[in-house]
Order: C-alpha cells, then sequence, then structure tokens
C-alpha cells in the first residue's frame, strides 16, 4: 500500500471533519426501531428456522461485569466486587440460553454455531468456577467439537497465566487484550495502567502456543496522546507480535458516558492530529509486515482474516471483520446484538429490565430492524467496499436484477468530490479505492447509507 501521509494536509482533513459510522450493520444502530419487540424477534428466529439451517453462526455473550472503571469506555459495563451478583446474572444467562434452546427445539433446528465471542465488561473478570459453569451451560447448545473457533477478551488486570491455560483446556483458542495504549501518562489519564513487561510475562511462549491467536485493542485520540507517544506504543506493539490488532477511534461523548467527564477535553488531541496518529500507525504496521485488513483491522500474512480477503469470505459484522462467511450473529446477555436473514435486533440494557423479561419467558429485546431490498443491495455494497476495497457494478446489478447506474444515479454523482480529493478511482462499472481513500473509507460508504443523504449527521447510539 504507497504512503499517502503527504496527501493528509490539514485543509482534506478539515473537509472530511464528519462522523462516520464503522458500518458493523447497515441501517447503523441508531436507524434501529424501538418498536421492534420480542415477537418481531420471533418472526425472524422462525425465518431462520426455515431459511438458515446450515448457514455457519457466531454466538456472542455478553458479560456486563469489570474490576474498575476504564473512563475511556463506551461500553455497556457495570462495576462489581460483589461474586453473589455476578453468580445472579449468569443464572440468569443460563435461563436466557434454556430459553433459545427451547425455541429451537420446539422448530427441530440445530443451530450451527461454528463461532464463540466472549465480550464485555471483562469476561475475564469471571473466576475459574463462574467461567467453567458457562461453559458447561454453552454445552447444552453447541457441540464443542464443531466449533471453528472461541475467542474470548481478557483485561490484563483479571488475567493470570493459570487462567489462560484453563481457557485452552475450555477450548478458546484466541484471546483478545485490551491494551489501548502503553503510554504510563495516558494510562493514568483513562485508568488503564498496565505494563509491556506485564503482557509479555503472560504471553509467555508456552501460553502462545496454547492459543491460534492473539489480538490487541489499541485506542487513538485518547487524552495526552500524541504521534511521537503513540508511535512508541506501536514499537512496544510490534515486539509483543500480536496475529492481529484492532486500532479504533476514541469516541469521546461524556453526555452519554458520564465517567468521561474525568477526561479532560484540553487533553484530547486536535482532529488534524488525531488522524495523523491513525495514519502514521497504519503505515507503521504495514511496513513491519501486518497486512491492512480495512478500517480499523490489521493482521499478519498467515492469519485467517488474510485468506478471507483473498478467499472473498470476508464480512462486516458487530465484531469487526469476521472471515469464513460468517454472516450471522446470535447474541446472549444485556445489550448483545443479533443479526441473521434480513433482521437485526439488541437485546435491553438494564439489567432489572433484562432479570424481568427472562422472568417472564420472553426474549430480552430492546429495539431491531427488518431489512427491506433496499437495505439488503446497499449492505452488500459497503460491504464490498468495507471488505475488498473495490466495488464492481456490474456484479451488484447481477445480484439484485438492477441497473446500478441508474439505481445508484445520484451516489455515483457525489462520488466525483471523492475521486477529485483521490480517493476513488473510476471506471464506466468499477470504483476502486486508492491507498489515501482507504484511510477514509468510512466516509465513501457513507456515499450509499442512505439514512445519512441529506446532511443528516451521525450519532453514537446508546443508553
Amino acid at each position: 500500500m504507497v504512503n499517502s501521509l503527504k496527501k493528509i494536509t490539514r485543509d482534506l482533513i478539515k473537509r472530511y471533519d464528519v462522523s462516520c459510522p464503522y458500518y458493523t450493520s447497515y441501517p447503523t444502530l441508531s436507524e434501529w426501531s424501538g418498536n421492534f419487540t420480542s415477537r418481531d424477534f420471533i418472526a425472524g428466529l422462525n425465518t431462520l428456522c426455515t431459511e438458515g439451517r446450515k448457514v455457519p453462526i457466531l454466538l456472542y455473550i455478553h458479560f456486563p461485569f469489570c474490576k474498575k472503571r476504564c473512563y475511556f469506555c463506551i461500553c455497556n459495563s457495570i462495576i462489581t466486587h460483589d461474586r453473589a451478583k455476578i453468580k445472579h446474572f449468569l443464572s440468569y444467562l443460563f435461563r436466557e440460553i434454556d430459553l433459545l434452546n427451547a425455541f429451537f427445539e420446539k422448530h427441530s433446528y440445530a443451530p450451527n454455531i461454528k463461532r464463540i465471542h466472549l465480550g464485555g465488561g471483562s469476561p475475564s473478570f469471571m473466576d475459574i468456577e463462574e467461567f467453567g459453569l458457562l461453559i458447561e451451560k454453552l454445552k447444552t447448545m453447541i457441540d464443542f467439537n464443531n466449533l471453528d473457533e472461541f475467542v474470548t477478551e481478557v483485561d490484563s488486570n483479571t488475567i493470570t497465566r493459570g487462567k489462560l491455560m484453563y481457557y485452552q483446556g475450555k477450548g478458546v483458542d484466541r484471546i483478545s487484550f485490551g491494551i489501548q495504549d502503553f503510554e504510563p501518562e495516558v494510562q493514568k489519564a483513562v485508568n488503564r495502567v498496565h505494563t509491556p513487561e506485564l503482557i509479555e510475562d503472560l504471553l509467555s511462549p508456552e501460553i502462545r502456543g496454547g492459543f491460534k491467536s492473539v489480538n490487541f485493542d489499541l485506542l487513538y485520540g485518547l487524552p495526552l496522546q500524541s504521534r511521537e507517544s503513540f508511535k512508541s506504543t506501536i514499537e512496544i506493539v510490534k515486539n509483543l507480535s500480536p496475529d492481529r490488532i484492532t486500532l479504533l477511534k476514541y469516541a469521546h461523548v461524556p453526555d452519554r458516558r458520564k465517567h468521561q467527564k474525568l477526561i479532560k477535553e484540553s487533553d484530547l488531541p486536535d482532529n488534524f492530529e488525531k488522524t495523523r496518529i491513525f495514519a502514521e500507525a497504519v503505515y507503521n504496521l504495514i511496513d513491519y509486515g501486518y497486512e491492512y485488513i480495512g478500517i480499523d483491522h490489521f493482521a499478519k500474512p498467515t492469519d485467517s482474516l488474510v485468506a478471507g480477503v483473498r478467499d472473498r469470505t470476508l464480512w462486516r459484522n458487530f465484531n469487526g471483520f469476521a472471515d469464513g462467511g460468517m454472516h450471522y450473529i446470535i447474541g446472549l446477555g444485556p445489550t448483545s446484538t443479533h443479526g441473521f436473514i434480513n433482521y437485526y435486533a439488541q437485546n435491553i440494557y438494564s439489567l432489572a429490565e433484562y432479570y424481568k423479561c427472562i422472568d417472564n419467558r420472553e426474549f430480552p429485546i430492546l429495539r431491531g430492524y427488518k431489512l427491506s431490498m433496499d437495505d439488503l443491495i446497499r449492505r452488500d455494497v459497503i460491504n464490498e467496499i468495507l471488505c475488498y476495497h473495490s466495488l464492481d457494478f456490474s456484479e451488484i446489478g447481477r445480484k439484485y436484477r438492477i441497473d446500478f447506474n441508474e439505481y445508484f444515479r445520484q451516489e455515483i454523482e457525489t462520488l466525483k468530490a471523492l475521486i477529485e480529493d483521490g480517493m476513488l478511482e473510476f471506471s464506466s462499472d468499477m470504483i476502486t479505492v486508492t491507498p489515501l481513500g482507504r484511510l477514509f473509507i468510512r466516509h465513501i460508504c457513507k456515499v450509499f447509507d442512505r439514512y445519512l443523504q441529506g446532511g443528516k449527521a451521525y450519532e453514537i447510539t446508546g443508553p
């Protein structure tokens, strides 16, 4: 990928200083309806039982508890040191599994669950007994011998080598560390402190040998972060050599996440600095040998994500990029999301409301969406751009029996500004994202987002 740093000027960044979705779904969560109920979700499950009998499914489980509050966090998390509260939650999570199992059994449907992702919160905050009980419960709905992948997120402050070895024995084969940044002053500013030495010790050769992949989550745009300080973080990351890296932009929304008021806005880098931090990190990782999968994901050449690009089996979902044609997700736990056939849904945020729904033997649905044909077409267009950095008009036209140039006449006209700025190359039936455009690819996708046309601003959705 050609280095385009010289083209990233203040003027260019100012022109593209517009909030854009990460397109982990289309339509995005902000368009989903609160009028979508458990009854609508059941209609979607019915469709899945008839039309999705052999498709691979990813099961996402949300464990909402953390040991302490990280000031940057926008996830649904609850700080507690009360093990009884955690055990009480798990009892309800197990009942949600029972509810789903009963539905599938009633419809003679055996979900082809190929992957598990355990997120949070901090799943590693569970003790070994709690984690073991969860695994045994999951085995009532999943054939673990059929799994291709089992990922769990880990917090370096709640994990040990012993726990990691225990995870391996229970079938976990990928782990994801929330690193964020290694600069001590940045860590203090966001209340997430851990040393490179701690991570290196946890990832001993013996431990690494038991996992097929290790991921590091990094954040740019944090308080007190600069290009130079983040370059030091990237150098440490390269030395620790994770198989995958996720490089996300910090979202400062103190009106929605009150704890973010503990971060001084004056300490945050401006938009020019943030963009340069990101761009320089991208080229640093590429020069070191990582493949830039897209938006926020990097992987070693031997990783399955790279194979997914090559084999054209990549897909963008709520967890980022997934290879192997993993289009469908079923979620468990509060705030978890579902996506299958032409349905999206999200579970309730509040634990009290979550428990109430389970007590009433209802799926704990907060909102959802049933995709129209136009939504499906646009979702495919956006996914093609995100995953393969190009779009073949004729391929979309054949698949959906449309005249692409006519259907997207307005969008093609809008793309001209991106072409002039060097983001895209255009032919009569194809657009190709340039190296510069890959850094602004969400802006390209936004052109095809019907819900953000006409100047409507994108806003992060949540409680």
